[in-house]
């Protein structure tokens, strides 16, 4: 498998490292007139050369044509994916964007170009396995505990652009999703509370409050090597699969993997490493 990488911001780069050292990056794309067009990859990440020459995005055609990476993963923003979507259906590459501020005319769009069935697209802006064992151990509080009050507080660092986070904001549908269905007429969706702060990787807290009592379901992440190992699963899923698909459905088919096998036992699923 061949992958190309857009975006070179603190996640960026270390999933820059990350893919480096599994031997499957072949493409680091940039906007134009960015201050790495132009470096070599090694001068970016202080490492020994890599021979990947940081492109710019003009004449995107041309260039994927001539490297012809069989997936990209996109950590840069929304207009990327947003401009250049038919580019990379054109040219058969599968995309993975674990970005997070795209608006629902995009979603809907990228949908669109899922059922023609010419390349798959994952959306993960929740990228990290542990988030999503997370959002299963929310839904299940909120199965069972339904009268009591769920809020969300989650925090990142201060150079982090979209407030609440993409993963706050899935957490809160997916809790609201199951309480609005034994109440049609809960009104108040789970109250999200952001902090913005020095270099805090990523961490999420769910609180759900009851008259006597209260459980937290907190995820930290301490490095983003958890969001890297999250970007090259969601890659390997992908480049065999045409439509849209999020990272649940990643996170689902390796749970069914595990129950499927007749020899795995209780013990083994729970110390599975799927975090």
């Amino acid at each position: 498998m061949k992958v190309a990488l857009i975006g070179l911001g603190r996640t960026g780069k270390t999933i820059a490292e990350y893919l480096l050292n599994e031997k499957v990056l072949n493409m680091v794309l940039c906007r134009k007139g960015s201050e790495y067009a132009g470096l070599d990859l090694a001068q970016i990440l202080n490492c020994a050369e890599t021979g990947i020459k940081v492109e710019t995005i003009d004449h995107l055609g041309l260039k994927l044509l001539n490297k012809h990476p069989d997936v990209i993963i996109d950590f840069s923003g929304p207009e990327f994916l947003r401009e250049n979507i038919h580019i990379l259906e054109k040219h058969g590459i599968h995309a993975v964007t674990a970005v997070t501020e795209y608006t629902p005319a995009d979603i809907e769009k990228f949908k669109k170009i899922g059922k023609n069935k010419r390349i798959g697209i994952i959306l993960v802006p929740n990228i990290t396995y542990g988030v999503n064992v997370m959002m299963l151990m929310a839904q299940m509080a909120a199965q069972l505990m339904k009268d009591y009050d769920f809020e969300i507080i989650e925090a990142h660092h201060n150079r982090k652009k979209d407030v609440p986070s993409g993963t706050a904001k899935k957490l809160a549908y997916k809790i609201d999703e199951i309480l609005q269905n034994f109440s049609e007429e809960r009104e108040q969706l789970t109250p999200v509370h952001s902090i913005r702060s020095g270099g805090i990787v990523g961490k999420h807290r769910v609180v759900v409050v009851g008259k006597y009592d209260k459980i937290e379901i907190i995820h930290e992440s301490f490095s983003r090597l958890a969001f890297a190992e999250g970007a090259l699963k969601a890659a390997k899923f992908i480049v065999n699969r045409v439509g849209y698909y999020e990272m649940e459905d990643v996170f689902t088919e390796e749970k069914n993997v595990i129950l499927a096998d007749e020899n795995v036992t209780p013990d083994d699923i729970a110390s599975a490493n799927i975090g």
